[in-house]
């Protein structure tokens, strides 16, 4: 399909967007899993150990200052117990704020984590089934930020065993100021693969809502995300 000049500036943003987005999850995901390769020794319950927390948080900050589109990111593990290990859970999360990255203050004690169970969250359940970035949202994220949200996830593993989750969060109003600019001229709806609404230049059409995509037309689509303009 041809677009026009203004539609095609805005896929371009679009696909920026979530490239970028990909390649940082990505990118988070190895360097934890690098960092847990180079310690001697190393076994899983060492990450509750002080030092390669730490090591893990490094990265979690790195990647949210080298990323100008998200607004947290981190790394989520939950172990099963087996012998004599017992379950343990770890929820490492960073976010942006005017004066910095900070850390989400939830009381993160092994209690604390398990009743929070990330593994009944999508990103975290369909991630390793994804080969590259499991991208979840828009939904509400009721335990970081109460605002709509997109989520990438890319799974961690140590010695071939699944370990967790680095994910990075966009939030869908950061989204949206990027779009806007570019979709003036355009009645535009960007909606998931479910079709739900992520961004809207359309008065008719919400953010969240399901698009009945039998009243507009698709004109792009990436592995994530479909655009479609009013019929």
């Amino acid at each position: 399909m041809l677009l026009t000049t203004s539609l095609h500036a805005l896929t371009q943003k679009i696909d920026s967007i979530i490239n970028s987005t990909i390649e940082s999850t990505g990118l988070l995901a190895r360097d934890i899993e690098t960092s847990l390769a180079e310690i001697a020794d190393v076994n899983l319950e060492h990450l509750l150990e002080p030092s390669i927390r730490k090591t893990i948080q490094e990265h979690i900050k790195a990647t949210l200052n080298s990323n100008i589109y998200c607004s947290g990111a981190g790394f989520a593990s939950h172990i099963e117990g087996a012998g004599s290990n017992k379950e343990f859970w770890l929820l490492e999360w960073w976010y942006k704020k005017a004066d910095g990255v900070k850390q989400v203050n939830l009381d993160l004690d092994q209690a604390t984590q398990q009743r929070l169970d990330f593994r009944t969250f999508e990103w975290f359940k369909q991630a390793p089934a994804v080969g590259n970035a499991f991208i979840h949202g828009p939904y509400v994220d009721y335990i970081c930020n109460t605002s709509y949200t997109i989520t990438s996830a890319v799974p961690v593993y140590f010695n071939q065993q699944f370990l967790g989750v680095a994910a990075i969060d966009l939030l869908v109003s950061r989204v949206e100021d990027e779009l806007l600019p570019y979709a003036a001229d355009d009645k535009v709806i960007l909606t998931n693969k479910d079709s739900r609404i992520v961004f809207s230049s359309h008065p008719r059409f919400r953010v969240g809502d399901l698009l009945d995509i039998s009243v507009a037309k698709i004109v792009f689509e990436n592995n994530y995300f479909n655009l479609y303009q009013a019929k």
